[in-house]
């Protein structure tokens, strides 16, 4: 059996979330929403590898490290677009909504999470989602795998450890990177995947010891 747990500080919003996920999952799903953090801890404990929609609760919280520490999906709710950019180098964040998501939205996020794929809301209209998609495309596997490892939080020195070169040839390939996508450094590099489905999962199934 698949089990759900739900925290939000707002009560109103975690109730209609509940109730528009016991809509989209089938019968087999346990959903629980949690009253407080503390019975959240509790059902974690209780429940390794369930998946968690949370919102307003501290990346450094106690209930995070056990989350991650069991294995747990985090689908993070959003407040505003700046606020998680960070979440995407947590390693137990599988997903990210804002609290307007429509029900296509939710659909897309439950249909990644089944697959086990990272699923991140786009705020952009159609044309500039494919627009990322298309400049995604123009990076050879190579550097795909050297900006999984950016968003995983490693510097270039760590990266080049990772891929056996220098750290000179990495600042070079990131340079590129950054010219090919169209952004000037890494906060924005994570600005603009922010909509966009291929992250470091996607690139990560790729041998480690392949020098770059």
């Amino acid at each position: 059996m698949v089990t759900i747990l739900i925290f939000d500080r707002q009560s109103i919003y975690q109730a209609s979330l509940s109730n528009r996920l016991s809509r989209l999952l089938p019968e087999s799903t346990e959903i629980s929403d949690c009253a407080t953090e503390a019975e959240l801890a509790r059902r974690i404990a209780n429940n390794p590898g369930a998946t968690l929609f949370l919102g307003q609760v501290s990346l450094q919280s106690e209930t995070m490290k056990l989350a991650q520490r069991l294995s747990c999906a985090v689908v993070w709710i959003a407040e505003r677009r700046d606020e998680y950019l960070p979440l995407l180098t947590q390693p137990a964040i599988r997903g990210i909504m804002f609290r307007t998501a429509k029900p296509a939205d939710l659909a897309e996020c439950v249909a990644a999470l089944r697959e086990r794929r990272t699923w991140v809301q786009s705020l952009d209209g159609p044309s500039a989602a494919s627009s990322r998609h298309e400049k995604w495309g123009l990076l050879t596997p190579k550097e795909r795998r050297l900006t999984a490892f950016m968003l995983e939080g490693l510097q270039s020195k760590e990266i080049a450890v990772q891929l056996g070169t220098t750290c000179q040839v990495i600042k070079n390939r990131i340079a590129l990177i950054y010219d090919k996508l169209g952004v000037r450094n890494r906060y924005d590099l994570l600005k603009y995947l922010l909509g966009t489905t291929p992250t470091c999962e996607s690139v990560s199934k790729e041998p480690r010891d392949r020098k770059i």
